[in-house]
């Protein structure tokens, strides 16, 4: 077990998991950026993809009490490498895809491997030291930014050069190589953090109905302590799915813009977050984690309302760039917040219902996941299909809308933790 008293400048485990991040920025957001084109372009409309995205969001969110309750129970390390590889299979499903029933497939797939990702964030949480968490936080984002700074723009090239299906065929090649790398660091170099190792009964039915069980009693932890952080969560989730899949859709569609001037936009926002989010986290830990969350909130209104406004290229860069920026302060705060209010020896099940932190619907700032995230995660995903295709411009539109509504229930019931814990 990794000694929580003795402090170093970097942990090891955040540094194994930066690394591995690093390594994997080289070729995810090359993918995620232009995934829903890829599936338009083999047959999808536009409310299938909000569909996919909302079966996908369901599926996670069956499994995750299941890789949470294994998380606290029979530790984390072994059920991270071990879940990284079966993720990285998906990728062979998206390469050899004939049409956009076999993609829907693997992005349903792929998300249910997810259920590893509590114990990932544990294992974060619990290496961190209380007082550091901002700027470590930050480093754990920046630092992987740094690397995704280029990565829409080179997917953006190779799809000028190969068109856009022969361009995400290699991307899948790639991605697969490099999840089979960072599958066998996490294995050999990450550090188990809880020492009561239980024995658990692997049976498929005993180990859903415990997990379930077990998920119950986080609700009601939830509830009694940040129920308040839950509800503005769960909010944001539901208003950031509904724009996810859509982002260069309505770039190419409405704003006129080529997919490789949506790269340089991509480009662009990624040198901002990379190089703004390590001086963020040293904000966060300063001035609180709260107050850093409410200040994020505060600048996503009017750049989201901003957005639908910015006709062509030069309007839309300054737009995006302040909502990634936005993202990025309610991202680590937010991460701050739920490390320094959840014990130890249940983070991996309380993760399991809410994730590590929460997010705006940017690509590239956080996974915002939970079994409590899932379900608006998944009427986002649904009702934001419907609404685009109505309307492209009413799903940013209610962004604006309701973050504020979001931003001043924040601000009257969100409140520091009163303990911090390690």
């Amino acid at each position: 077990m990794e000694e929580t008293g003795k402090k170093s400048l970097i942990p090891r485990n955040v540094l194994v998991l930066t690394i591995s991040r690093v390594i994997w920025s080289m070729s995810d957001t090359n993918i995620d950026s232009f995934i829903s084109e890829y599936m338009r372009q083999l047959g999808a409309t536009v409310p299938v993809i909000g569909l996919i995205n909302a079966l996908g969001s369901f599926g996670a969110m069956l499994l995750y009490p299941v890789g949470g309750y294994i998380a606290d129970k029979s530790g984390r390390v072994r059920l991270v490498a071990s879940s990284t590889l079966i993720y990285v299979s998906s990728f062979i499903i998206y390469l050899w895809a004939p049409s956009w029933e076999w993609a829907a497939i693997a992005m349903i797939y792929q998300n249910m491997s997810l259920f590893y990702v509590p114990a990932m964030n544990a294992i974060m949480a619990d290496s961190i030291p209380v007082g550091d968490r901002g700027k470590l936080y930050g480093f754990n984002f920046s630092l992987p930014t740094m690397i995704r700074i280029v990565s829409p723009y080179i997917g953006g090239l190779f799809i000028a050069r190969f068109e856009l299906i022969p361009a995400m065929r290699i991307g899948f090649i790639i991605s697969f190589v490099i999840g089979i790398i960072v599958a066998a660091m996490r294995l050999f170099f990450l550090r188990e953090t809880i020492s009561d190792i239980q024995e658990i009964n692997w049976n498929p039915i005993k180990l859903f109905a415990t997990s379930y069980k077990s998920t119950n009693e986080s609700i009601h932890w939830i509830w009694d302590n940040i129920r308040s952080y839950a509800a503005v969560s769960m909010l944001l989730s539901f208003l950031g799915s509904m724009i996810l899949p859509f982002w260069i859709l309505y770039a190419t569609d409405y704003l006129m813009l080529h997919p490789y001037e949506w790269s340089i936009i991509l480009l662009w926002s990624g040198i901002a977050r990379a190089v703004l989010s390590l001086f963020i986290g040293g904000i966060v830990d300063r001035y609180g984690a709260r107050n850093c969350l409410l200040f994020g909130l505060g600048m996503g209104v009017p750049s989201m309302y901003g957005f639908t406004l910015a006709q062509g290229f030069w309007l839309a860069l300054p737009m995006f760039t302040l909502i990634t920026l936005s993202a990025v302060f309610i991202w680590i705060s937010s991460q701050v917040y739920l490390a320094d209010s959840i014990p130890r020896n249940i983070r991996g099940r309380i993760m399991a219902g809410l994730g590590s932190g929460t997010s705006l619907g940017v690509s590239g700032v956080g996974f915002v996941s939970g079994f409590l995230i899932f379900l608006p995660k998944t009427l986002g995903s649904l009702v934001g299909g419907l609404i685009y295709h109505l309307n492209p411009q009413l799903p940013w539109i209610l962004q604006s809308l309701l973050l504020t509504a979001g931003l001043v229930y924040a601000y009257l019931k969100i409140h520091e933790p009163e303990h911090r814990y390690e």
